[in-house]
């Protein structure tokens, strides 16, 4: 192609000078030139033809050369941007033109110095505002080396350094408002005006001339906290004053009229701790005259404080002054000493003193449950008492070990760190613990041991004697009249047995007669449950008869029985027993054998038959 481009030049090149040379021919032909004249100019016109063409390419080849230059220079450019943009180097393509590979390089070069300036714009105004946030925080900006240009990791990390040093001033400035609130207000409670430069600059200046710097800051925390310190012990001051205030006061007694009741300040200011302070000078001056009343209700209150700390009998004794009756200055001061000392006691062991307490309280709270669980009376109970109450002993039963469990752990704790042991009692906890659970478990023991003689020693006398009714009284409903119904009654005003429960007689005691009972206060008697003859589950009880229609009679209400083959009959006592005598010779050993008990005195064959139920 490009050969048929260069013959198709010749060949315009020739057409050209062919036409060119007829015309020059035909004008010197015109003019008359010579032929010798003739060639002077066909030379000239080669030799203009030839510079022309050397000029031609003269320029072209220096075309050429700028070119390459401008190819050499660019890629250096490129070379140079890309290290200090820190991308890839740009190498154009290899079968590309010299002018070709000069146009990519140069428009390769334009972008680098666009993305330059563009990051050097941008680190320049994140370095303004982390300098500007930098001075009002008082820190170092974030080091990039002058002169190069900046990645863009370099600026993303910047950009973030910059969000941080924002959100540090945003922090700093609530935390400085916050802490100035603070010191306006402890100031105003301990009646304080600023005193240094730094105490002024908080206080008084406008808050955005205050710097925020790191020192700054903490100076201002350790204002705060020195002025929180001084109100504490401006408070505790003034409630141990208040507390030591009633103390005396209470120790004192006085009565209405007696003396004016102190005044009591609410608050604890400087100026509410000289009055406090005045008013305590006026009750030490009254405690010094009324020393033995002073005296006195202190130790009232020891004696409760040693109560609270669970003090034994041997260190109670400890302090001889507690039973010293030289109401002295001396005295009260031993006094006052011990007080502090049982407090401060009790206020170092708090916790473990109120978890003994409150063990105490659940030992208590288990005695009484079980002293409750051995009352016969237990079941007379309404609205599911008894049930609440063994839900209440499990739980209890239940927590008790564990909390004597967590309790004694925490005390060998507190015995490891003060290497002293923790004393209940006059004993270490453990061995009181354990000693109370053996106590209580030989209580246990001894009480069974003296429900089993008892029973026993019942057994045998019952034995002998005969048993007492044990049945309990029927429980009234409500609508249960108390009184008996008419129609239950008879002509007379004796009672009349329903039909639908068989007859019955009710006969009065033989004390009633006037005699006394054979066999003292035990006429009330029944025998024992394995020597009766129990009848048949589906019998009617009937009143003991006689074969010949006489009443039978035992001394215990409780011992109506039925016999088949008996008739019985509804009759007074008054009638047909009139006296004890009489009602005894019934009993002969034909009716003796239908009776549970009875309290007549047989003789020894009969007492002995009766016995063994022969």
């Amino acid at each position: 192609m490009a050969e048929k481009r260069r013959q198709s030049m010749k060949l315009e090149v020739s057409r050209c000078l062919d036409s060119a040379l007829n015309d020059l021919i035909l004008i010197w032909n015109e003019i008359g030139i010579e032929e010798n004249q003739r060639d002077d100019r066909q030379n000239v016109v080669l030799l203009h033809l030839q510079n022309l063409l050397d000029e031609m390419v003269r320029e072209e080849k220096e075309m050429k050369k700028k070119l390459l230059a401008s190819v050499e220079i660019c890629g250096q450019e490129v070379v140079k941007l890309s290290a200090e943009l820190r991308v890839a180097r740009f190498e154009p393509e290899e079968d590309l033109s010299i002018l070709q590979v000069e146009k990519v390089l140069r428009q390769r070069v334009d972008a680098l110095k666009r993305e330059k300036k563009e990051r050097m714009d941008r680190l320049e105004t994140l370095q303004k505002t982390e300098q500007l946030l930098c001075d009002i925080l008082s820190t170092t900006p974030m080091y990039i080396p002058t002169g190069t240009v900046p990645t863009d990791e370099q600026l993303k990390l910047l950009q973030e350094h910059i969000e941080t040093l924002r959100a540090d001033k945003q922090q700093r400035e609530d935390t400085f408002r916050i802490a100035k609130r603070n010191i306006l207000d402890l100031m105003d409670l301990l009646e304080q005006e600023p005193n240094t430069s730094f105490e002024r600059d908080v206080i008084c200046e406008e808050e955005e001339t205050f710097s925020l710097s790191m020192e700054n800051m903490d100076a201002l925390k350790r204002l705060q906290e020195e002025l929180e310190v001084k109100d504490r012990d401006n408070a505790k001051l003034a409630a141990d004053i208040t507390e030591e205030i009633e103390s005396i006061w209470n120790r004192l007694q006085f009565t209405d009229g007696e003396a004016s009741k102190p005044i009591t300040m609410s608050g604890h200011k400087p100026s509410d701790l000289e009055v406090l302070q005045s008013e305590l000078s006026k009750l030490q001056e009254l405690k010094k005259a009324n020393l033995k009343k002073v005296i006195d209700a202190t130790r009232e209150e020891i004696f409760i404080w040693w109560d609270k700390c669970f003090y034994s009998r041997e260190q109670r004794n400890a302090f001889a002054a507690a039973y010293n009756d030289e109401y002295t200055e001396e005295l009260l001061q031993q006094h006052d000493e011990e007080l502090v000392k049982v407090k401060n006691y009790h206020e170092a062991n708090k916790t473990l003193l109120e978890s003994v307490k409150r063990r105490e309280e659940m030992w208590k709270q288990m005695l009484e449950f079980e002293k409750k669980a051995t009352d016969p009376n237990r079941f007379n109970n309404r609205g599911c008492v008894l049930l609440q109450e063994e839900k209440m002993r499990a739980k209890l039963n239940k927590d008790l070990p564990k909390l004597e469990k967590v309790l004694g752990d925490k005390i060998e704790q507190w015995e490891g760190q003060n290497g002293t042991p923790f004393l209940v009692d006059g004993v270490r906890f453990v061995d009181y613990v354990e000693a109370q659970w053996a106590a209580h478990e030989q209580h246990k023991k001894i009480v069974k041991e003296q429900r089993v003689n008892a029973r026993s020693k019942e057994t045998e006398h019952e034995m002998r004697w005969g048993s007492k009714p044990t049945t309990p009284n029927k429980r009234r409903f409500p609508g249960t009249p108390n009184r008996t119904p008419k129609r239950m009654k008879g002509a007379n005003g004796t009672m009349v047995g329903s039909p639908r429960l068989g007859s019955t007689s009710v006969m009065p005691s033989p004390r009633s007669a006037g005699r006394p009972p054979h066999m003292g206060t035990s006429y009330m008697r029944t025998t024992p449950k394995k020597l009766r003859q129990t009848p048949s589950r589906n019998s009617r009880r009937k009143v003991l008869g006689e074969k010949n229609s006489e009443l039978s009679f035992s001394t215990t209400m409780s011992s109506n029985s039925w016999k088949p083959g008996r008739n019985t009959s509804i009759s007074s006592v008054g009638s047909s027993c009139p006296s004890y005598t009489d009602f005894s010779r019934h009993l002969d050993s034909e009716n003796r054998q239908y009776c549970l008990s009875s309290s007549v005195v047989t003789s020894p064959q009969r007492s002995h038959s009766r016995v063994t139920g022969m």
